[in-house]
């Protein structure tokens, strides 16, 4: 739900070169005990070293997940270029370089599989201030992956093998957009009732009579209200849509005030769909809401909408991060992907067929139609 403007915070500075975020928005976290990594361990409030074991309790925080003016922003942000550019970072544990890729803000070192973070966070004007931190931890995660991949009977037993393989799972948070706002739709329509007759028709045995469905329209018009909450957008092109089922499913209750400690041991994404224009994908649904709300409203068995006029008041937007689990396999030089969501364990993935089982799958049904019409006669 929306604070007042005074709580959510207060519009950017238009002479801002970026939204204005604290200065650990990331950062590595080292061991109280031995100075290693840490990693967030899901489903806890704790960092877990890799190294040694010890558990770091992440410090109680009262922060609040805040909502934004989206008129505010998008006009502090006019003329004002983003940069989506990689990065060349040096570690800070081996002093290896590597690239950043330009869509994510942290990694892992290739070689010793320290934490590695943007400088800047990749050029990027507005930094996330809420996040849905891992529930499902990697064990989890592989299980719900290997439970998934049984249920699929036409894949090639290559596919089985590499799920009960210790597969490598990444966990990454990807960038998302909500919007907020409040409508109100006035509408014209018609309400189609339906009744029933008995109707004369000719056929080649002659004359028949028929049930038809007649029906009377009325006009109808009036206004509806709704306000709606966390309508969700990807801000990641990284994404595939046959993915899209499992990224979706989240239950936004979750949320909760950034902190790095979080992210700490995982990827992070940067958003390239940028916040002007996830709002047309979030008003997208929002309309979609209001036709069937207008729907409702006519009634009737039948519903004509003939014209919809919606004024949005108070729109505001969150910028979140949320959990995922990814993996990728490589069958005859293509690549499927996988995704399992760290907050419900929900899975989606592309799989590869395998032809040898189509193949007997088709004989089998012809044999069996086969055999059925041979006993039928």
């Amino acid at each position: 739900m929306s604070d007042s403007p005074a709580q959510a915070g207060a519009a950017p500075d238009p002479g801002a070169r970026r939204d204005p975020s604290p200065p650990s928005f990331i950062r590595a976290f080292p061991c109280r005990a031995c100075g290693a990594k840490l990693s967030f361990a899901p489903g806890t409030r704790t960092l877990e070293c890799d190294f040694c074991g010890t558990a770091n309790d992440i410090p109680e925080d009262d922060g609040r997940v805040e909502e934004l003016d989206l008129e505010a922003y998008l006009k502090s942000l006019e003329d004002r270029e983003e940069a989506f550019v990689a990065e060349r970072l040096r570690c800070a544990r081996c002093g290896a370089e590597q690239e950043l890729p330009a869509h994510h803000f942290a990694a892992e070192c290739a070689y010793c599989a320290a934490p590695v973070v943007s400088k800047d966070y990749a050029g990027r004007r507005i930094h996330p201030r809420s996040i849905v931190p891992f529930q499902v931890d990697r064990k989890r995660a592989q299980q719900e992956f290997r439970r998934w991949v049984a249920g699929l009977r036409l894949a090639p037993n290559e596919l089985k093998r590499y799920a009960q393989s210790d597969a490598a799972m990444k966990g990454t948070y990807l960038p998302y957009w909500t919007y907020d706002c409040h409508t109100e739709s006035d509408f014209r329509g018609e309400r189609g009732e339906d009744h029933y007759e008995q109707q004369q028709v000719r056929t080649s045995k002659g004359v028949e009579m028929r049930r038809v469905v007649r029906t009377d329209w009325f006009p109808v018009e009036g206004r509806v209200e709704r306000f709606h909450d966390d309508v969700l957008v990807p801000a990641s092109r990284s994404l595939a849509s046959s993915l899209r089922g499992a990224a979706m499913g989240w239950n936004l209750n979750g949320l909760v005030a950034y902190r790095p400690e979080y992210v700490s041991g995982y990827r992070g994404e940067a958003y390239e769909v940028s916040l002007r224009e996830g709002y047309p994908a979030a008003k997208e649904v929002i309309d979609a809401n209001i036709h069937s709300m207008i729907r409702a409203r006519i009634g009737g068995d039948r519903q004509r909408v003939i014209s919809v006029s919606t004024r949005y008041a108070d729109v505001r937007f969150k910028h979140v991060l949320l959990p995922v689990w990814v993996s990728a396999y490589r069958f005859k030089d293509k690549t499927y992907r996988f995704l399992v969501n760290g907050q419900t364990g929900e899975v989606a993935g592309e799989s590869p067929l395998s032809w040898f089982k189509v193949t007997w799958l088709v004989v089998g049904v012809l044999l069996f139609f086969l055999l059925a019409y041979l006993f039928s006669r």
